[in-house]
């Protein structure tokens, strides 16, 4: 990560060389896109990169020779917060590791994040000022993240006319929802697109095909995101009163956003709150993998 300052020396960008993660579709590898289209959650991923060390160099650069070192991956689901890691590798002579892994759809949803790591698997024989030698140490890593569930996977939509609905009509979208909360969340919570709107419309229906499109879909999913994490803290009290709600009730999911976020303590603002508990909102639709990503 590049805001992080380690305690010990790190290799310089272009000694570790990150190739593209592929995923194995059908018989045939191919790149891992940004989102996958149609995903199945009773479908495993095959996925698997390659990646090469420039040994001599990161030697120099970090006191570390390639015999100690060994390539992970992890990933982490942003809604069912499930956090999986492949069996380290290590890297042959010629500076080169694959990391070839299966990832249980079962287990994943919302937004995936991959992280592929270059550890340290061995302590140097010598105990040179800032190079590392605590086993487990990362000296390089590479964050990739996939939209496996857009809004239109995570809801019903259904796009209308607001102008024809008690709805305002500059409106562009509205999240129809429920305080029962023992009732079913999919058929109770369904996002209505103004057709009025046609430029989220078009993006909706057909996914994105450009930057733009896609900054509507990501604005629209932070909307959502946000809108249920308010809720659910509005609700925190009467979601309290049970231990456990019906699977994939309105209380289940509403309290599964409420323990995956920061704000589970908070409580609703009042005026002269409401600003900066906004932007606690923000934050944490963020840090939960919804909307737009810092780039």
């Amino acid at each position: 990560m590049p805001a992080e300052v380690r305690p010990y020396l790190v290799p310089q960008a272009n000694t570790v060389v990150w190739q593209p993660w592929l995923l194995l579709d059908g018989h045939e590898w191919r790149p891992l896109p940004h989102e996958l289209e149609g995903w199945d959650p009773a479908t495993d991923l095959h996925i698997a990169r390659r990646v090469q060390i420039d040994a001599p160099r990161f030697f120099h650069e970090t006191g570390v020779e390639l015999e100690n070192l060994a390539l992970t991956a992890s990933w982490t689901s942003s809604t069912t917060d499930m956090t999986d890691a492949s069996p380290p590798v290590r890297f042959d002579s010629g500076g080169w590791a694959v990391v070839d892994t299966i990832l249980v759809g079962e287990r994943l949803s919302g937004v995936l994040t991959l992280r592929t790591t270059v550890s340290l698997v061995h302590p140097p024989a010598g105990r040179a000022i800032g190079v590392a030698t605590v086993p487990g140490s990362v000296l390089a890593d590479q964050v990739q993240r996939v939209v496996l569930e857009n809004v239109s996977s995570m809801f019903p939509v259904s796009e209308i006319d607001f102008s024809r609905t008690r709805l305002s009509p500059t409106a562009s979208w509205h999240l129809e929802t429920s305080t029962d909360l023992v009732a079913p969340f999919y058929g109770t919570f369904r996002v209505l697109i103004n057709s009025r709107d046609r430029e989220l419309s078009a993006a909706v229906a057909r996914g994105a095909r450009d930057k733009r499109q896609q900054a509507l879909l990501d604005e629209l999913q932070a909307g959502v995101a946000g809108l249920l994490l308010e809720l659910a803290l509005y609700l925190r009290e009467d979601l309290g009163d049970r231990d456990e709600w019906p699977p994939d009730s309105v209380g289940d999911i509403l309290s599964r956003t409420l323990a995956s976020s920061p704000l589970s303590t908070s409580t609703p603002p009042s005026a002269a709150d409401l600003a900066e508990f906004r932007t606690q909102v923000s934050g944490a639709i963020r840090n939960l993998g919804r909307g737009r990503v810092f780039r």
